[in-house]
């Protein structure tokens, strides 16, 4: 077969002809082998077809990174039809209109879920049946259901009979976007596309049979797609933390021996907190992130004392990423290129900058800012039962951002913001990312969010909410900020000390929820002194 045209089900497949003794997946419960893993996928592939499954019929999974979830997922593969993991902290009125969109034959639920599980099969009539996994996370009374339950009995279903056919570019997954919409997305992914995005990521990562990785990503996020079907596609080996433990997860390196871990910038500054000395790291060989942007001190930190050779990577649910995607490659955070860039167009991607909303072909001159395109192998064409919205977002071979961007003459990007989150104060638009970096550079500061809240004379006031790591006062706050280059016109007006800030189920902030939450409520606040009103919007 040509290479090209595998389908994720052949990857599974390979792996055990070429490497059945390899492990493939381990968590706190379970290991496997590529051989092993084969049979049990094979095996959860009889267990659905006995529950009434068949080929392109929905199967949705309610599940924590683990390895039951690898088996739920590609057991519905092997059998053909189309899986769907579900973000598990969504609202129960929101995960119930996902699935009830959805319209799926099958639940395979964690019982750690199994409540979430129950309200699903009451309120979504096409569930005809629900399979119980177990994880780390699982109750020990969760066993006690008439639903089969994997892996214990996976031993009596027989994996010998042969699945119906799975073409290129058949539909593999549904995987829904991060939820900063208010229903988030089905966007439907083929094994072309997500073949595409192995292969590249593989080269990237450099993975090969021997590499070792760590997943501690939701299961329902594009980012576990990236961190395991990579490793699938080269044999190597996926260890997965079901819980995010920044502790756990720098021993769970140790004692792995792993040699790549990619992570959101977020989950970095946590682990950056931990007593990294005590424990023996040396086995990494290469460390990324993606999702949010990184600050240049915490960059510099992780290649200090993880290791040097860093990549970051801009992509999306929409995209499938490393087929669809830029990439800044070790080789230019050691030569300082681009750095404040996401990196160029990744092999077969392409980029461009037209203006907000117009057409793909108006393109933009090199340092120009617009709206950012991405063209690319992994990119999708469908979102499940929204052809309409596919069409908006999906323009021909191009995907529409709604990301403010500029490309510079080297073919570097570098994001400016997301189209809505601009701040218009006083007529002047301001993105927040500035902002953010140049108080997010103050020792005492773990997090910052920026955003535009209702103002009668500006249209909108600059607002700072920050998360401090140790004491701090706004007037502090203020000084540093005063201090720095930023312009006057966009230094925040207010700065609010907050525990926590809203995040959608990939661990991204949602400024649309903190804006949410806090329109309409009292100023609470601490803000500039009076005098300084007059620098809002420039005047």
């Amino acid at each position: 077969m040509n290479g090209n045209e595998l389908t994720l089900r052949d990857l599974v497949h390979r792996a055990a002809r070429d490497y059945p003794d390899h492990e493939a997946v381990a968590d706190q419960r379970y290991r496997y082998t590529y051989s092993e893993l084969k049979d049990a996928v094979q095996r959860m592939a009889r267990l659905l077809h006995t529950q009434g499954v068949r080929k392109g019929d929905r199967v949705v999974l309610l599940m924590p990174p683990c390895t039951s979830h690898v088996i739920a997922l590609f057991g519905a593969v092997e059998l053909g039809a189309i899986p769907c993991s579900l973000h598990v902290r969504e609202a129960d009125n929101t995960l119930a209109a996902v699935v009830e969109r959805l319209s799926p034959r099958l639940l395979v639920y964690d019982g750690v879920y199994a409540e979430k599980a129950a309200l699903l099969r009451e309120r979504v009539p096409p569930i005809t049946a629900g399979i119980l996994a177990s994880s780390e996370l699982t109750p020990a009374d969760a066993a006690a259901t008439h639903d089969p339950v994997v892996p214990a009995d996976l031993q009596h279903y027989s994996p010998d009979f042969e699945p119906m056919p799975v073409a290129v570019d058949d539909t593999a997954v549904i995987a829904l976007s991060s939820g900063t919409t208010r229903l988030p997305k089905g966007i439907m992914h083929t094994h072309r596309t997500l073949l595409a995005s192995a292969r590249n990521g593989a080269r990237y990562m450099d993975v090969s049979a021997q590499t070792c990785t760590i997943s501690t990503f939701s299961t329902a996020f594009i980012g576990w797609y990236n961190m395991y079907l990579p490793f699938l596609f080269a044999a190597a080996k996926v260890v997965f933390v079901s819980q995010w433990d920044p502790r756990r997860y720098v021993q769970t390196m140790q004692d792995e021996q792993v040699t790549i871990t990619f992570l959101v910038p977020t989950m970095w500054r946590m682990l950056l907190q931990q007593p990294l000395e005590e424990f023996d790291l040396s086995s990494v060989q290469r460390v990324g992130f993606a999702g949010e942007p990184m600050d240049a001190t915490t960059a510099a930190r992780i290649r200090e004392q993880f290791c040097p050779a860093m990549i970051n990577t801009y992509g999306t649910t929409e995209t499938g990423s490393w087929g669809g995607c830029t990439v800044l490659l070790p080789e230019d955070f050691a030569s300082g290129a681009g750095q404040d860039s996401v990196g160029k167009a990744a092999e077969g991607v392409e980029i461009r900058i037209i203006e907000p909303g117009g057409a793909v072909d108006a393109v933009l001159p090199a340092g120009e800012e617009g709206e950012v395109l991405i063209s690319g192998p992994s990119v999708a064409k469908q979102i499940w039962e929204q052809p309409e919205l596919a069409r908006r977002v999906f323009d021909g071979r191009w995907w529409r951002s709604r990301d403010l961007g500029v490309l510079d003459e080297d073919g570097y990007l570098y994001l400016r913001g997301r189209i809505d989150d601009m701040i218009i104060s006083g007529g002047i638009n301001v993105q927040p990312g500035e902002v953010e970096d140049v108080i997010r550079a103050h020792p005492a500061v773990a997090e910052c969010v920026v955003i535009g809240l209702p103002h009668e004379q500006w249209g909108q006031q600059i607002t700072a909410f920050v998360i401090p790591k140790s004491a701090v006062t706004a007037a502090e706050l203020i000084a540093h900020v005063d201090n720095s280059p930023l312009s006057k016109y966009k230094q925040p007006r207010e700065y609010r000390l907050v525990d926590d800030i809203p995040r959608g189920n990939t661990g991204k902030v949602v400024r649309r929820l903190l804006r949410e939450q806090v329109c309409g409520q009292g100023q609470t606040g601490v803000r500039r002194p009076t005098a300084g009103e007059s620098t809002i919007g420039g005047q």
